[in-house]
């Protein structure tokens, strides 16, 4: 007991609950707020940048070139990939840029110049706690509204860019296409004339197959009723018997063959080009969406109970920096930066786990112990802090 006695008191002078201490200067707090607000603009156009290459080298922009996408349509895909990892990226860089912030001033001997004023360090904690709730807003804004209509407004310009390219027969590289149809596989031709050759094989529920092959191919349309003319040329239709139950091989010679010169069939567009509705996917599901459809839907519950958790990771990742400043020294001053955003990632992982056992719970329970869960964290986080509230305003990395 009179150790926790000790603990206690020596919390309550730290963080000097009894508002005795001059505050924070306030010019002093905007010129740190200007500076790391600075930080976080950088390493999130550094985080963005890397990202966006990351899926540009990984098929994106094969893709646009195989349609021949415009520049205006392939700068509209590259905007609208932008928000899928601020979540995750807007934590990390406050984490960084408060460490460095902090650090340049604990190494300026700004801190131990107020220290001497009596200004305690519980004043750069409220700062850093500020900073993380408007950072935690400006979370659940992109998070819960910008990103879900984004990726949506990323398959709408991917389906447009898709369907002018086969209605223009500008495909310039050979592509296959997983069709509500069937598979298809589209290859231009060597004359450089607007008709791609077209293979189709589609499988019926009753174990046949119908592969259709074309030497040339076009699309019209779509007429008032949203339907869409499929020009064939110089085209061979077979029909393939379903496979016998003794042989899993299916037969190789067709039942059934039409050879013709040419021919139109009417299709609809989702048939050509698959375009599912928004609410079909989670992931494009705003937060008042989410909120209205997770009492009787667990996916809807997990996918809001991850974007709130991921919020406030962005309360927590300031603390986690000035934790990470109390420790640093000339000796691990190349570690401690990285381990501490392993760190918040981990804090990521371990949530994102336990919320996959949270989920039979109801709505607001599941929130309420995230709420309670990042409000403990955060408290536990302040406490450490209070106790090495010395070494956070003592500079470490000078010479001794």
């Amino acid at each position: 007991m009179n150790a926790y006695a000790v603990l206690v008191r020596r919390l309550r002078s730290r963080l000097d609950l009894t508002g005795r201490s001059r505050p924070f200067p306030r010019q002093q707090g905007n010129r740190i707020k200007r500076e790391v607000v600075v930080q976080v603009a950088l390493v999130l156009l550094l985080i963005e940048s890397i990202f966006v290459a990351e899926q540009l080298i990984s098929g994106l922009l094969e893709e646009v070139l195989k349609i021949r996408a415009s520049l205006g349509s392939t700068l509209v895909l590259m905007t609208a990939m932008l928000p899928q990892v601020f979540e995750l990226a807007l934590p990390t860089a406050i984490l960084i840029a408060v460490y460095r912030v902090s650090l340049s001033l604990r190494e300026d001997r700004e801190f131990l110049m107020l220290s001497s004023l009596g200004i305690p360090p519980h004043g750069l904690i409220r700062l850093v706690i500020r900073i993380g709730i408007v950072a935690q807003i400006t979370a659940i804004a992109v998070g819960g509204f910008i990103d879900p209509l984004s990726r949506y407004g990323f398959r709408l310009v991917m389906f447009a860019a898709q369907y002018n390219a086969l209605m223009g027969g500008t495909i310039t590289a050979s592509r296959l296409i997983e069709t509500r149809v069937g598979t298809v596989a589209v290859t231009p031709r060597p004359d450089g004339e607007p008709r791609p050759r077209l293979f189709v094989r589609q499988t019926n529920p009753d174990g046949t197959e119908r592969v259709v092959v074309a030497n040339g191919s076009r699309l019209t349309g779509p007429d008032v009723s949203g339907r869409v003319a499929l020009h064939l040329y110089d085209f061979v239709v077979d029909d393939f018997a379903a496979p016998s139950p003794g042989s899993p091989r299916p037969r190789i010679a067709p039942v059934s063959s039409l050879r013709g010169i040419s021919t139109q069939q009417s299709m609809i567009i989702d048939d050509v080009v698959p375009f599912d509705p928004r609410g079909r996917n989670t992931a494009e599901l705003t937060l008042p969406e989410l909120i209205s459809t997770a009492g009787s839907n667990p996916a809807h519950r997990l996918e809001l109970g991850k974007r709130l958790g991921r919020s406030f990771l962005c309360l927590l990742a300031p603390l986690i920096a000035l934790l990470a400043l109390s420790i640093t020294s000339r000796a691990n001053q190349a570690f401690v930066l990285p381990l501490a955003c392993a760190g918040l990632m981990a804090t990521e992982i371990l949530g994102t786990t336990a919320l996959s056992r949270l989920i039979a719970m109801g709505p607001w329970a599941m929130m309420a112990i995230i709420l309670a869960g990042a409000m403990a964290v955060g408290a536990i986080l302040v406490g450490v802090i209070a106790i090495r509230s010395s070494a956070v305003a003592r500079p470490a990395l000078g010479r001794s």
